[in-house]
C-alpha cells in the first residue's frame, strides 16, 4: 500500500492541474488558440529553463553510474524502435507517428523520479537518480525532436530535420547546461533562484494548458492509437526493460531509476512539443491524460511484484 500511496500522491497533482485547465475552457477564460499562444511560451522559455536547469544542477563528480547509464540509454533507444514499428501499424495520418513514437519512449522522469525512488529506497543516496536525468533528459528531448521532425505535419529533407534539431530550444537548453557543467561555470545565487522558480513553473503550467486543450470526444476517435501507446508505455516496456534490469543486477535506488524511466505515465511535456512542432496535439493529450491515469496502477504492480522479488 505504500507503494500505491508513492505512486498516488505522484499522480494525483497531474489530475488537480489538469482539472483546474479544463475548468477554466469550461468557463470559457480561454480556448484552444490562446493554449496554442501560451504553450509557444512555455516551449520556448519555461521548458527550455526546466532543461537548462535539470542539466545545470546535476554533480557528475559523485554518483556517476556508467552501467546504468548505459542499460538506460540503449533502452529508450529500444523503445524508440518499438515506437516507430507501432506508429506504422496503428497511424492513419502522418502527424501522428511522430506522437506515438514520443508517447511510448518518452517517460515522465522528470515530474516523477526523484520523488518515487525517494520514497522506495528511502535509506540510500538519490544522487544516482539525478545523475541519470542528466542523461535520459537530454536523450529523451533529442529523440522527440527526431521523431516530430520527420513526421511532423509536411514532408521535409535530411537538412531540415538536422536544422530543426539544432535550432530547438530544448536542445539549446541540453548543450547549455552541459557547457555550464564541463567549464564550471556557476551563476550568482538570486540568477539561479530565478531560473529555479522558472523552471518549476513548466510543469503546472503545461498540465494546465494541457487540461484546457482536452476534448472528451477525441478518446473515442484516436482509441486504436492510445490503446496501443498505452499498453506498450504501461505494460510491455515495464515488463521487457525491468526484467532485463533485474536479471543484470540492478538494485535498490538504481533499479528504482529504472522504475522511474521505464514504466512511468508518457511526459507531460510531450503535449506541448507536439503541438508546437506539427505533431497531432489532441492525440498527444489524450495519450498523457490516459497513461497518467492508469500509471498510478500500473506502477503500483511494478513496484510490488519487483520489490517482493528483492529488487529494493
Amino acid at each position: 500500500m505504500e507503494s500505491f500511496q508513492i505512486s498516488l500522491n505522484a499522480v494525483l497533482p497531474l489530475f488537480i492541474y489538469m482539472a483546474v485547465g479544463y475548468l477554466a475552457k469550461v468557463r470559457n477564460l480561454l480556448d484552444d488558440r490562446d493554449v496554442g499562444r501560451f504553450n509557444k511560451v512555455v516551449f520556448n522559455v519555461f521548458l527550455a529553463l526546466s532543461v537548462f536547469q535539470a542539466v545545470y544542477s546535476s554533480d557528475l563528480s559523485t554518483a556517476v553510474k556508467p552501467r546504468l547509464m548505459l542499460y538506460t540509454v540503449l533502452g529508450v533507444l529500444a523503445e524508440f524502435l518499438f515506437g516507430l514499428a507501432v506508429a506504422k501499424v496503428t497511424a492513419t495520418r502522418r502527424n501522428q507517428k511522430g506522437v506515438i513514437i514520443q508517447g511510448i519512449f518518452r517517460s515522465n522522469f522528470t515530474l516523477i523520479g526523484m520523488s518515487i525512488a525517494s520514497v522506495l529506497v528511502p535509506y540510500e543516496d538519490i544522487a544516482p537518480v539525478a545523475i541519470l536525468g542528466a542523461v535520459v533528459i537530454p536523450e529523451f528531448n533529442i529523440l522527440a525532436v527526431i521523431a516530430l521532425s520527420l513526421y511532423g505535419g509536411d514532408n521535409v529533407r535530411p537538412k531540415d530535420v538536422l536544422l530543426r534539431i539544432v535550432k530547438n530550444p530544448l536542445i539549446l537548453a541540453t548543450a547549455a547546461g552541459v557547457v555550464c557543467l564541463v567549464l564550471k561555470i556557476r551563476f550568482p545565487e538570486s540568477v539561479e533562484k530565478a531560473i529555479t522558480s522558472m523552471a518549476g513553473a513548466a510543469s503546472p503550467v503545461m498540465l494546465f494548458l494541457l487540461g484546457a486543450f482536452f476534448h472528451f470526444d477525441t478518446l473515442a476517435k484516436f482509441a486504436k492509437q492510445i490503446t496501443a501507446v498505452t499498453v506498450f508505455k504501461l505494460i510491455i516496456n515495464p515488463a521487457v526493460f525491468l526484467t532485463a534490469g533485474y536479471l543484470l543486477g540492478f538494485r535498490g535506488m538504481e533499479f528504482a531509476a529504472l522504475i522511474s524511466v521505464f514504466a512511468s505515465s508518457a511526459a507531460v511535456s510531450s503535449f506541448t512539443m507536439s503541438q508546437q512542432m506539427g505533431g497531432d496535439a489532441d492525440l498527444a493529450g489524450d495519450i498523457v491524460v490516459m497513461t497518467s491515469i492508469l500509471s498510478c496502477f500500473t506502477l503500483f504492480f511494478w513496484c510490488v511484484l519487483f520489490r517482493n522479488l528483492g529488487a529494493f
